[in-house]
């Protein structure tokens, strides 16, 4: 039986699709590994990434390294614990580090050499979640480009179709995500006059908080929730309004889409090939084209039926059962 060890980011409330991504794939494979030939050991790294704890996750990998070892995302430092004798795999999901600062800024620098440079020339295998993201890396860093593999995300089976009647009257929007490139500023923006209720999963900023009372908006904000929770606000939902700027792959689209829920995302890759049609798309830097594709979802009966359909029609190609079995391909090569 191969031993596979998975290392995982310390886990935060407010930030976990990287964690629950891995922790679904381990339990799968886990649940069929005399089929697969395959265990998944899951541990977590024991610090979060500042400065000072990078050594730490890095010797924390070392000390409890496997013949096969799988770096899930974010810490990709800590590949650089691993033993060269080993099959070592690491999991890019964006380049949205390289994005954020100047390459005269010291920290660019750092983010390059410690999450992608120095972790990819480690790295045996590379697997990114979109062809953006390969795209991206060979743009960005320029390197190791004949060890990546593409192995999309996937939907948690838990996502699954849940009637609900459209309410056109006062819809409930749902906007998952805090960070900058989620668009939150441009969303809030766009529903200022429209009658209805933006749920949002993450924190804001005091800058948000005044907007949305300066402009009596109806707005709840939950964080810190549990996975569960997060599904339920699916269910609960009248559409999903995800128009980001910045997507590694986007994986709210599908999970919208396999709930039975209109889908509005950007006009951008690699949001777009992930609707796959099944979502109304619009520039994310465009206050009045998002305002618009909200308005024809909430009075066009006919666009959401048609859109309901497709988004269900779409997630079926993001099963589960042929990620697992790529990724168990990776570990089968040594």
């Amino acid at each position: 039986m191969q031993q596979v060890n998975f290392f995982s980011r310390k886990k935060n409330p407010d930030f976990f699709s990287i964690e629950q991504l891995f922790e679904t794939i381990a339990g799968n494979i886990n649940a069929n590994a005399p089929k697969y030939g395959v265990h998944v050991n899951y541990q977590t790294a024991p610090f979060f990434s500042s400065l000072p704890n990078i050594l730490k996750n890095i010797s924390f990998v070392r000390g409890n390294q496997g013949s096969v070892n799988h770096i899930t995302g974010d810490i990709h430092y800590t590949i650089l614990g691993c033993s060269n004798k080993n099959l070592n795999v690491l999991t890019i999901h964006d380049c949205v580090l390289l994005t954020k600062f100047s390459k005269l800024s010291l920290k660019y620098w750092i983010f390059r050499w410690l999450w992608y440079d120095l972790p990819m020339k480690k790295a045996d295998v590379i697997t990114v979640i979109s062809e953006k993201t390969k795209e991206e890396l060979h743009k960005l860093i320029g390197h190791s480009q004949h060890k990546i593999k593409v192995i999309n995300n996937f939907i948690d089976p838990r996502f699954t179709y849940s009637e609900k009647t459209f309410d056109q009257s006062k819809p409930s929007l749902l906007f998952i995500g805090s960070t900058e490139n989620k668009n939150l500023d441009r969303v809030l923006e766009a529903i200022k006059g429209i009658n209805c209720k933006l749920e949002i999963i993450g924190k804001i900023t005091d800058g948000q908080s005044a907007f949305i009372k300066n402009n009596n908006i109806n707005v709840n904000i939950i964080h810190g929730v549990s996975y569960e929770t997060v599904i339920e606000k699916y269910r609960q939902c009248d559409m999903l309004v995800y128009p980001s700027t910045y997507e590694g792959f986007g994986l709210p689209i599908i999970e919208a889409n396999a709930t039975g829920r209109p889908v509005l995302t950007s006009d951008l890759s690699p949001m777009k090939e992930v609707a796959g049609g099944a979502a109304v798309l619009v520039d994310p830097y465009n206050v009045e084209d998002i305002k618009n594709g909200i308005e024809k979802i909430i009075t066009d009966g006919e666009l959401r039926k048609t859109l309901v359909a497709s988004g269900l029609q779409n997630a079926r190609r993001f099963q589960i059962d042929e990620v697992v079995k790529e990724y168990v391909d990776v570990y089968n090569t040594r």
